[in-house]
């Protein structure tokens, strides 16, 4: 599936990012409650991935970067 590092690198981490922008597209489509309840979980857990390795994902439309670094400072 992937090759094992120490760090997770910057692309996969961008790459993870878009499939988190693309769950987006998933709130006008009909689901079932097990269904939707999955895709959150499973949501969740790649915005943790993005998360523990210092990077938030995205929202801005105009950009075309998925993540950013996090400024912890932020409030």
């Amino acid at each position: 599936m992937s090759v094992l590092s120490q760090k997770t690198e910057y692309k996969a981490l961008a790459i993870i990012g878009r499939i988190i922008k693309e769950f987006e597209n998933l709130h006008l489509l009909n689901m079932t409650k097990i269904d939707d309840e999955d895709l959150t979980k499973a949501r969740n857990l790649l915005e943790t991935i993005i998360q523990s390795n210092g990077y938030k994902v995205n929202y801005n439309g105009n950009s075309k970067k998925s993540i950013l670094k996090n400024n912890y400072n932020e409030h």
